[in-house]
Parts: structure tokens; C-alpha cells; sequence
């Protein structure tokens, strides 16, 4: 579970990430590729569906996306229509908030998966 979290930093089971991750329904962790985004917005502020569609095969009940400090990255219409096809609940709040309802989520026992942004 996260246990920490400041500008450009997350602890996730007493690990400190630099960078923005992904966390698998296993809890194991990646670092978030930013590519797709990046080719499809110009950005890395604003999250694709393709980003979103590797998690969706582990079929969690919930994508928590932590938006950064500050709530600056954006779901992409195109990776909310993809959620809801799919039926998986989406949580898009600053990443401090994210992260205590990732955490809540998990202790309810959730099928829980989240792409956390440790920036803006």
C-alpha cells in the first residue's frame, strides 16, 4: 500500500518511487510510460486510453489515476469511454488523494489497479 507522498516522490510498500508509476492488481509496480500519451495529446498531461488498456486485461473493479500534486495530468475522453465499456470504475483525483483512496479501496478487499503522476 502507499505510504507516502510529496512533489516527485511515492512509497509504495516501503519503497520510494521517482517517477510516475503504475501499480498491477498484484501490487506489483512499473514506471508509467508516458510514449502513447505523448504521441496522441502532445503531451504527457493528459492520459490515453492505450495507456490504460494493459491494466484492463488483469480486470480490476477500479483504475485509481492519480492527476499529480497539483491535479494538472487529465483522463483522456478516450480512456474514460474505454473504462466504461469495460465497466471499471474510474477515481481521477490529486495524487495525495488518490493514493488514501487506492489504499481504502484495497482494504475493502477491491480489485484495485492506478497510474499515480508524482509531479504537477
Amino acid at each position: 500500500m502507499f505510504q507516502e507522498n510529496k512533489f516527485g516522490m511515492v512509497k509504495f510498500r516501503d519503497k520510494k518511487y521517482r517517477y510516475d508509476v503504475i501499480v498491477h492488481l498484484d501490487e506489483s509496480i512499473e514506471k508509467r510510460n508516458k510514449d502513447p500519451s505523448k504521441r496522441k495529446y502532445g503531451t504527457s498531461h493528459k492520459l490515453s486510453a492505450e495507456e490504460v488498456r494493459g491494466l484492463l486485461a488483469e480486470d480490476p473493479d477500479v483504475l485509481v489515476v492519480g492527476c499529480g500534486q497539483y491535479g494538472v495530468l487529465k483522463v483522456g475522453e478516450d480512456a474514460i469511454k474505454l473504462l466504461s465499456t469495460k465497466k471499471v470504475e474510474l477515481v481521477d483525483l490529486p495524487t495525495q488523494q488518490a493514493i488514501d483512496e487506492f489504499n481504502r479501496l484495497k482494504n475493502q478487499g477491491r480489485k484495485v489497479t492506478a497510474i499515480v503522476h508524482v509531479t504537477c
